[in-house]
């Protein structure tokens, strides 16, 4: 009966980690990180098939299976515990963008921990290192299990702290979300890591990693409804939620300001060069801003069509007008770097929030007005 019920909890976690794979397939998001929380749910759901087959192996009265067999799955289930403890490593890493994935060095520096393990676990085949089967044919750790265990903690322990530490270091309101949820990631693996050390040949280890990807995907599903697809910015629903909250929490010390902006003579660029060529427009203005607003503690979001809106909480000695001048400066940078036939340039308005703004809209309202006295000026100067 215990063997029915460890093959059947184990089947249970390989389902759930194919539908969620099928989902991400169907999906159109082509980011890296997507990518390798593929892999990482690929090798959760070798994980937990290796472990079925283990449980199938030694709870079977029908078929007998030689000692070769039994070490070979058993290594299978070691190695992918590694391998997925790796996985979600990178995966994380490459969501908070560092250098471990963005360079060839971290990346190399990365794979020490893993290789070491499986050298661990491949020599345990003639030294018992891991694990051994003894005798009577039955699994048994090794003395060196507990380092197996370590290196799976260290990769996990390691970028949830990383993403802990971030979620109160960036400024970023849709940021902070994802760093926690990266953070928290490592409650489930941990806690039924340690019962499966107290409680031998159970699968616990299979049941924290489908939990944790579903906590994971489930958010990932979440942030969607935020984010605007085309260029990856927080979107009008987002923004209002994200002002709204600003608001209603002042920072005495810091001033609010709201930035909207949209680019000039964008319909030409589509009655010239097609929607594709206006939809790539879109995005190099994203990340024109994007680029502008690091380390300023402002946040982006596109409003609509062309137009974007910048808000946040700045310093005192925070200077707008330079900072319209620096939405530009990146654009052209952007523009050039892409090797454009076209020059592309934004009109921005601006609005520090008083107490006299009633609502969102009003503020909206205020930086509105701004841009269009803006756009005014330029028509003006271009037509003299």
């Amino acid at each position: 009966m215990e063997g029915i019920l460890y093959c059947t909890l184990n089947i249970f976690c390989v389902s759930i980690l194919v539908l969620i794979l099928l989902q991400i397939i169907k999906s159109n998001d082509r980011r890296m990180s997507q990518f390798v929380y593929s892999c990482f749910i690929i090798s959760s759901a070798i994980l937990c098939g290796s472990d079925l087959l283990w449980g199938i192996v030694d709870a079977s009265y029908v078929w007998k299976f030689s000692d070769s067999v039994d070490f070979m799955v058993n290594s299978i289930y070691h190695i992918f515990t590694l391998v997925t403890a790796y996985m979600w490593y990178l995966y994380s890493e490459s969501e908070m963008e560092t250098r471990t994935t963005t360079t060839k060095k971290g990346l190399a520096l990365s794979l020490v921990p893993l290789i070491l393990g499986v050298s661990l676990i491949v020599a345990s085949y003639k030294h018992n290192l891991v694990f051994f089967i003894d005798s009577d044919g039955v699994y048994q750790r090794g003395s060196l299990y507990i380092a197996h265990i370590a290196i799976c903690f260290f990769y996990i322990v390691l970028t949830s702290t990383k993403a802990f530490v971030r979620s109160f270091n960036k400024d970023n309101y849709l940021k902070r979300a994802r760093y926690r949820t990266l953070a928290y990631f490592c409650i489930f693996p941990l806690i039924y890591g340690v019962l499966q050390i107290v409680f031998v040949g159970s699968p616990m280890i299979s049941a924290g990693v489908t939990f944790a990807a579903i906590q994971v995907y489930v958010r990932s599903r979440q942030e969607l409804i935020s984010v605007d697809p085309l260029t990856k910015l927080n979107n009008r629903a987002e923004m209002e939620r994200y002002i709204d909250h600003k608001i209603k929490n002042r920072n005495s010390n810091r001033d609010l300001y709201l930035f909207i902006m949209d680019m000039d003579y964008f319909k030409k660029i589509n009655d010239k060069f097609g929607h594709t060529e206006g939809d790539e427009a879109i995005t190099i203005a994203a990340d024109a801003i994007r680029n502008a607003i690091v380390k300023t503690g402002l946040n982006a979001f596109r409003y609509g069509g062309d137009e974007f809106v910048v808000s946040g909480e700045v310093k005192a000695d925070f200077n707008p007008d330079e900072f319209c001048i620096l939405i530009n400066e990146k654009l052209k940078e952007e523009t050039e770097k892409r090797d454009k036939e076209y020059v592309l340039h934004m009109s921005v308005g601006y609005f520090k929030y008083t107490q006299d703004i009633k609502d969102i809209r009003e503020f909206i309202a205020s930086a509105d007005e701004y841009l269009y006295k803006r756009k005014s000026e330029r028509a003006l100067k271009l037509s003299n």
